[in-house]
Parts: structure tokens; C-alpha cells; sequence
């Protein structure tokens, strides 16, 4: 297949790519080759991760080059919903705004919900007006590339197998067809040990026992989306009969699979680590989720600021001036936030909160918060970590839940020039040598119970008087 593409707005593309930012030598002609000359796959649903590493360059600066990518008009992001119990890409392909907080999986026949750490895979394909790829259109893709290049996820490992989900279905395969309307197929199988036979739509036929060299027929009825009954037998030759009592053509994908069957997971880029990016809420800061609508993240650090002695400095020296020195000490906040990998997700009078991945990217930015020269003021911090729900707040990214209201209580438990943490957040750093001998440095680390408004039970604390 010839491959098209519009010289025009690729090279403007790339022009705008690479007047973002100071990028390593190569990088920016390294993507326009790939655009121009690489296969349909090798531009559809690109993990940033995996491109920058295996190219010499950090996670970060993958994710940071496909977001301006994004942002230039050469990518779109796609936010796929992953079914953790097959690996079925089963959400369509959109932006933050498409997803629910509940998804459906045709493989499993289930409905589960979703969560920005496990559920979500961030992947970058180039946009069908630079090059159309045969991913644009995938209800007429051929069944080899729907199930094994656009459907299944690419970036599962078999655990012990060492091959990916995809090479493992396509050698494990035992039927693949289109069943029309009101019809039915026969295929002559060998199933070759005890497993279950499972696909998309869900089927699920247990083989255990002796194997067999009797042929036995068996027929499956595909009725509201999946396929009946699901019967057991012994391994050996089976007679299996498809047939479809829907008024719909159906896509079907048989394989077998053993009894036990583990998923590995390769680097990639989940919903969870690209809201804490900096560089989201630059380049496609208007991606939110739907009004409305929840999406649990299972574990976000989450950092609250507030400034003691502002209020009596607006007394003092007016609002013009107080407000000036205010705004100067969120400024370096923010950019404190930024350089220890978080985000600033939104100010409160004179208080900020910001969201990082990592707890110990929270702790390095609080230190460094009241460490900073803020004049007469003195930071107060608190940190919590824990489970909360993505929202959409006046069409900005935000966060709910009780991790939230622990974490701002925490803040006022701080004394000015003082850091708070929760035992969620020490547990986890006190691991980390660099990050304990940080703290330390300020005196030991005593445990307290705090009771906090709203809060059933007395909260663990730890107290760190910088100055």
C-alpha cells in the first residue's frame, strides 16, 4: 500500500514541533522520517515511553515531544480504555472527554470500572489529514489487523512466555471470521490441552480431563452479546458450530489459552501520569473529563500550600503591594512544583494545590517550597496520598474525595515554615535514602494522631520545622 501524505502541513507541523522548545539533535527529523516513510503500524498508536528509550532518551522527553506533537497539529492522543482482564482496548479512541468512569468489555462480557492508573493507555497517532492510515477506518480493516493491531493492547507481556498479548493471540488463534446475520460456520478444531477456548465476542469453553481422539459437536449460539452456553470438555477434535441469532455481522476471534495466564505490562504512559505532566496542562490543557462525570485515579500525591502572615501584610502594606508579593511566591511555587515533576492543579486565595505522581516528587517540592525566600511570609505544606476522582471544575482538571479533604486538613496542621505529612505519604519516602535524609536533616521524625475536621478517625502525622 502506497503511503500519501501532505508534504505542506507535515514540514509546518514540524516547523511549529520545533520551535517549542530546544530538542536534542535528530529528534524532530527522526519523527518527520518516521511520518513520511514509516509503516501504518509504526505511526498508529505510538507509546512515548518505548520510542524515546529504545532512541536513547528519557520517558519524559518521549511524552513531552508527542504532547507538542499534539499540540502542533502533527498527533492526536488517543486515551484507550483497557480491560485488565483480557487486554482488549475496549473504549473508542478519544479524548479525556470520551471516557467513563464504567466500561464494557465484549471479550469478558462484563462491565467493570475504570481508573486512570490501570485502565487507561496514552498512545499518539499521526492525524488522518497529514496521512491517512488504514487505523483511521476500523470497521474495514481486515480481522488480522482489527484483533491484532487495533483491538488487543500492545504493550502486554505473557509473563514466562516472553511474547507480547498480540504475538500470543495470533499463535494461539483457532478462529477468525465475519458471521453474518442469521447464520452459522463450522470449524473442525484440535484443542490442544486443558485451558478454556475464550475470544471476542466472550465465549468461554473449559477443556480439563484426559485428552481425546473422540470428534464431539458442540454449538455455540451468539445471543445478546456473547456467545451460549459455556460447556466443559475434555482436550482432543471438536466439530464447533458458530451461529449468529442477532440481526448484526458479527467480528468473531476464538483462541485458547492455559489455566494459568499472567500479564506483564511494558513501560508505558497511563491517565494518571500524564495529568500530573506538566507539559498536559501547556500543550492540551483544555482536556478534561466530561461535566459530570468521575474518573477514579487509585493513587495520587497530592500537596496543599498556604501562607502565614498574609493576612496582616495586606493590613500593613495594602492590597496593590501584599497582592504583588503574594502572587510572586505562587509564581516560584509553581515553578518549584513544575521542576519536581508536578502540577500546580489550581491556587485558593493565598493557597495552592498541586498533584505529582510519586510521593517523594511531593516531599522534594514542599521542602523546597519553605526553603524558598517568600520575605515575610512563611509557607505552610501538608501532603497527603491516597484514592480520589478526576472531575471537571470550571473546565479544568481537579480532584474529589475524601484524599482531597485529608490532604487540605492536613495543610492546617502545619505551622508556618512547617511540612505535614500523613503516614501514606512517610511509609513510602522513608524508603528512599535521598528523601529521608532530606527530612531528617530537620530534626527526628515523630509520629502524632491529629484530629481532623471531617474525619472519623485520628490521622497519623509527621511534623518537619524547617526554619
Amino acid at each position: 500500500m502506497s503511503i500519501t501524505v501532505d508534504t505542506t502541513q507535515l514540514s509546518e507541523a514540524l516547523s511549529q514541533l520545533e520551535g517549542a522548545r530546544a530538542w536534542p539533535a535528530g529528534l524532530i527529523e527522526q519523527l518527520g522520517e518516521l511520518i513520511r516513510e514509516g509503516t501504518d503500524e509504526a505511526v498508529f498508536q505510538i507509546n512515548p515511553v518505548s520510542y524515546a528509550t529504545t532512541r536513547g532518551h528519557t520517558p519524559e522527553l518521549g511524552i513531552e515531544l508527542f504532547l507538542h506533537a499534539a499540540r502542533a497539529g502533527l498527533m492526536q492522543i488517543d486515551w484507550s480504555l483497557r480491560c485488565c482482564g483480557c487486554g482488549e482496548l475496549v473504549a473508542n479512541r478519544g479524548g479525556l472527554a470520551q471516557l467513563d468512569r464504567d466500561f464494557y468489555c465484549d471479550s469478558c462480557a462484563r462491565s467493570s470500572a475504570a481508573n486512570l492508573d490501570e485502565n487507561v493507555e496514552i498512545a499518539f497517532t499521526v492525524v488522518p489529514s497529514i496521512r491517512a492510515l488504514r487505523f483511521h477506518a476500523p470497521d474495514s480493516l481486515s480481522h488480522e489487523d482489527y484483533f491484532f493491531r487495533f483491538r488487543f493492547s500492545r504493550d502486554i507481556v505473557i509473563r514466562g512466555l516472553d511474547k507480547t498479548l498480540t504475538s500470543f493471540l495470533r499463535e494461539q488463534v483457532l478462529v477468525l471470521t465475519w458471521l453474518e446475520p442469521n447464520s452459522e460456520q463450522v470449524f473442525e478444531l484440535d484443542i490442544p490441552e486443558e485451558g478454556w477456548v475464550v475470544g471476542h465476542p466472550r465465549t468461554m469453553i473449559t477443556t480439563f480431563g484426559a485428552p481425546t481422539t473422540e470428534v464431539r459437536e458442540l454449538t455455540l449460539d451468539y445471543r445478546d452479546r456473547a456467545f451460549e452456553p459455556r460447556p466443559e470438555l475434555a482436550p482432543g477434535p471438536v466439530r464447533l458450530t458458530l451461529r449468529n441469532s442477532t440481526q448484526a455481522r458479527v467480528r468473531v476471534l476464538k483462541y485458547f489459552t492455559p489455566i494459568v495466564t499472567y500479564f506483564d505490562y511494558l513501560p508505558h504512559l497511563n491517565g494518571r501520569r500524564l495529568l500530573n505532566n506538566p507539559e498536559f496542562r501547556r500543550c492540551l490543557g483544555t482536556e478534561v473529563v466530561r461535566p459530570g462525570t468521575g474518573i477514579p485515579v487509585k493513587d495520587c500525591t497530592l500537596l496543599f500550600t498556604d501562607l502565614r502572615g498574609s493576612t496582616a501584610m495586606y493590613d500593613l502594606i495594602g492590597d496593590n503591594a501584599a497582592f504583588e508579593l503574594v502572587t510572586e511566591s505562587f509564581e516560584s511555587m509553581a515553578q518549584i512544583v513544575t521542576r519536581c515533576g508536578g502540577v500546580v492543579v489550581k491556587t485558593m486565595g493565598d493557597a495552592i494545590m498541586a498533584s505529582f505522581n510519586h510521593p517523594a516528587d511531593g516531599v522534594r517540592a514542599g521542602l523546597q517550597i519553605i526553603l524558598n525566600d517568600h520575605g515575610e511570609l512563611q509557607p505552610k505544606v501538608g501532603l497527603h496520598r491516597g484514592s480520589c476522582i478526576v472531575v471537571n471544575q470550571n473546565d479544568m482538571v481537579d480532584y474529589f474525595g475524601q484524599t482531597v479533604n485529608i490532604a487540605a486538613r492536613v495543610q492546617n496542621e502545619a505551622a508556618g515554615n512547617e511540612l505535614c505529612l500523613t503516614e501514606a505519604i512517610w511509609e513510602d519516602v522513608r524508603e528512599d535514602q535521598a528523601v529521608a535524609a532530606s527530612l531528617t536533616e530537620f530534626g527526628e521524625l515523630h509520629r502524632e494522631l491529629r484530629a481532623l475536621k471531617g474525619v472519623t478517625e485520628a490521622v497519623p502525622l509527621y511534623r518537619v520545622r524547617v526554619r
